[in-house]
């Protein structure tokens, strides 16, 4: 943890001071020097700090109003958002002209290896995107390694793949009657439908595990089977409400992803209820079916400028979505807290709208190649506008780190699911 531990022996005037990075130990030659915010280098490892001093009543003393050593000491790295700001903040510090030559050497080493180093090329892009993501000034690391997502899809293959694509499949190399195929298929869907939930359960638990930020790493401890029963609830009750259900579903699935999600020994918690969701979800769901509808009567009744009525579709449900996509993100995030510390998200639907819009267009002009100025600009935007308000005692959070299994991660590979911090 790049901070610094402080101990003060009260009977002497010199305070000794521990580095918590090197454990080395000095003494503070001149306490008169010793101001709130004093900026000095640690001898033994170079680390830079800075000293804030909790209460200026515990730097005088009682009868001469000498300076004395103060009963106990904060450092935090000099510069850092915890000495100048109280609100931490994130940052993307990333660069699209070294993404995209990552990822042409990825792709050229992909086709070379018949595919094999594509797990590689992953593990890459992951370390290159997470040491340049910033939160609070310091900067978050990635572990996991291309050996260990190779290993997890052979896993997750054999596991969970032979039997959906043998369901699934199971016509055109067998001779299946025609009443039992329906039965097949619906037994493929029903295995995609519940190892969706172990992949996003699994890869998250993996991902955790394999993110550090301050030399302390993340977990994750939810247990699948807990994890598939909300998912199957929350899509039944989904579909059965016409998707009137949904933000319920969705916050008791954030408050489950949040809630088991640990930094070191301390843990996430997530205070957001479906409810407050409803009313703009209820406003695009009632603005999707009226446009919807007025599309079918149209083409149904077959007016003269019926085909134009299908330009309200992107016109006006694309909007309403980027509104709901940005209200369900800052709700979210909002309704996250670490400690006696709050997040906050001031995501805008209009930062949303231009950022996709942006995106589509670059994605269209260059066939695709913009890829990595999109992942840095979705990045820079969603990252920028996150921020965590409230006390956090850091110098208290442990590692407590736990090792996984990466089947997880290797399904969440084989059915292009994944998990994201939202």
């Amino acid at each position: 943890m790049n901070t610094m531990e402080t101990h003060t022996e009260t009977s002497e005037r010199a305070p000794r001071v521990t580095c918590h990075r090197c454990r080395g130990q000095y003494r503070i030659r001149d306490i008169h020097r010793l101001t709130h915010r004093a900026r000095s280098i640690c001898p033994a490892c170079g680390t830079r700090f800075a000293v804030v001093i909790p209460t200026p009543s515990e730097q005088h003393s009682h009868a001469s109003g000498d300076l004395r050593p103060p009963t106990s000491l904060t450092s935090v790295p000099s510069g850092s958002a915890e000495t100048l700001d109280p609100i931490k903040r994130g940052s993307f510090h990333g660069a699209g002209g070294t993404l995209l030559g990552m990822q042409i050497v990825n792709v050229c080493l992909t086709i070379l290896t018949l595919g094999a180093y594509h797990f590689w090329a992953k593990a890459k892009i992951r370390r290159y995107l997470f040491s340049h993501t910033a939160f609070a000034g310091d900067r978050f690391a990635y572990h996991g390694t291309g050996k260990e997502l190779y290993q997890g899809f052979l896993k997750a293959m054999l596991v969970f793949g032979i039997p959906y694509f043998s369901l699934g499949a199971a016509h055109t190399f067998l001779t299946v009657p025609p009443s039992v195929d329906p039965f097949l298929q619906a037994m493929a869907g029903l295995v995609l439908f519940l190892y969706v939930p172990v992949a996003i359960v699994n890869a998250r638990r993996y991902r955790c595990t394999r993110t550090s930020w301050r030399g302390i790493r993340f977990s994750f401890r939810g247990r699948t089977v807990d994890f598939l029963k909300l998912y199957f609830k929350g899509w039944l009750f989904t579909v059965l409400s016409l998707g009137t259900y949904y933000p319920y579903f969705h916050t008791q699935r954030q408050a489950f992803l949040h809630s088991h999600t640990y930094f070191g020994n301390q843990r996430f918690h997530f205070t957001g209820h479906g409810s407050g969701l409803m009313v703009p979800f209820a406003v695009t769901l009632f603005t999707t079916y009226a446009v919807l509808c007025l599309c079918g009567f149209a083409l149904a009744l077959q007016l003269t400028n019926g085909g134009l009525t299908l330009l309200l579709i992107p016109l006006v449900l694309g909007p309403v979505w980027v509104w709901w996509l940005g209200q369900k993100q800052k709700y979210c995030w909002d309704h996250t807290t670490f400690g006696d510390a709050q997040f906050s998200c001031s995501i805008t639907w209009q930062q949303l709208f231009t950022l996709y819009l942006g995106n589509v267009a670059l994605l269209v002009v260059t066939l695709g190649w913009a890829w990595p100025w999109v992942t840095v600009r979705d990045a820079r935007v969603f990252l920028g506008t996150l921020s965590l308000q409230g006390t956090t005692d850091l110098d208290h959070v442990l590692q407590d780190s736990a090792e996984t299994s990466v089947t997880g991660e290797g399904l969440s590979n084989l059915l292009d699911t994944g998990f994201d911090m939202d």
